[in-house]
């Protein structure tokens, strides 16, 4: 269900800002600093997929003033006239994110966090760990049925594209439709498409998840899910890590761009940044805010790619190979549903 109900309580008040944002997207601390610093409350609005919440983007009805998205969207954003350019954001030099990441989010954005796309599984459920795309897209009988897979065309083919060893946003329709095949296949195995997070909290699949489709950080919100218990782990296949940015961006209907763009510059200062990073449990853009994370974080490898593997950074797709991919993903949730 999209959220825009979830929107209707949220009018454009003086005293408060409407943040588009990943559920446990946020440290919650932070947040309860800035209104009391501030007086101004942020109202999350929480989306689990990347289509949906680019929905609530162009919706020019949604209230919503900031929003935190992926970098390979903001220059389409942006370019469609959505967003505030951020590009003269006056932000002092120890809280700029190094140069890759301020490139990936361009002129509409301001990096936020990063990490990549990866596999999460139940430490207590699996004997080994797994290391390859091999053990989620081709998996072995005693994962059968208990596999999440996300319902988020660009990541599900970004990982099937990168087994292959085709480039993660390819629009090319041979690409596409191998790719489809190695996820048809595997489609009789998987219980449920959706983020594992959201997915495990259905009663219909409690319990049952043993591994899945995910990103860093996301063990944490598993665990946090399912009762703070540490069975969840996360790992970057040995493919290589397609490394994924999220921006902050100001929207053009934000009803107070300078108050949204006061809040863009709380959460760039090191301190806070290094803060919101140990929460999500993912690597900050900032090079002052990393130095402030404890050594198990810097040294953790759930949080930063293992040194040695390919690193791949995520960019916007063909727009053109859009109609293909939904098409793809449609028949994946026709397959599976009618299984």
């Amino acid at each position: 269900m999209l959220v825009l109900s979830v929107l209707r309580p949220f009018e454009a008040h003086a005293n408060a800002l409407n943040l588009l944002v990943w559920k446990w997207g946020i440290s919650p601390e932070l947040v309860r600093a800035w209104t009391a610093m501030t007086g101004v409350e942020i109202n999350q609005i929480v989306f689990d997929n990347g289509d949906r919440r680019d929905l609530l983007i162009a919706n020019v009805n949604a209230p919503i003033d900031l929003a935190v998205i992926d970098s390979a969207h903001v220059q389409a954003f942006g370019e469609r006239g959505l967003l505030l350019d951020q590009s003269g954001l006056s932000l002092p030099e120890t809280a700029r994110s190094e140069e890759r990441w301020r490139g990936m989010c361009g002129r509409y954005g301001v990096p936020y966090s990063w990490g990549n796309t990866g596999i999460v599984y139940r430490a207590d459920r699996l004997k080994e760990a797994p290391q390859s795309w091999a053990d989620l897209l081709k998996p072995g009988p005693a994962l059968v049925g208990h596999i999440a897979m996300t319902d988020d065309q660009e990541e599900l083919l970004a990982a099937a594209l990168n087994f292959m060893g085709r480039p993660m946003n390819s629009g090319d329709p041979g690409d596409l439709r191998r790719a489809f095949e190695l996820l048809r296949a595997q489609a009789p195995a998987v219980l449920t498409y959706g983020l594992p997070s959201t997915a495990q909290q259905r009663r219909d699949v409690r319990g049952q998840i043993f591994i899945g489709l995910g990103g860093t950080g996301d063990q944490k919100t598993l665990n946090m899910a399912g009762g703070g218990k540490e069975v969840w782990r996360f790992v970057t296949p040995r493919e290589g890590a397609m490394v994924w940015t999220d921006c902050l961006v100001v929207l053009k209907r934000a009803h107070n761009p300078g108050l949204a763009e006061r809040f863009v510059a709380f959460l760039a200062q090191p301190d806070n940044g290094a803060a919101n990073a140990i929460f999500l449990r993912q690597p900050p853009t900032n090079p002052h805010a990393a130095a402030l994370l404890p050594g198990t974080m810097r040294d953790d490898p759930q949080i930063y790619p293992p040194p040695g593997y390919p690193i791949i950074y995520r960019g916007p797709f063909p727009t053109d190979s859009l109609p293909l991919r939904r098409r793809i993903l449609s028949a994946l949730l026709t397959i599976h549903d009618t299984q």
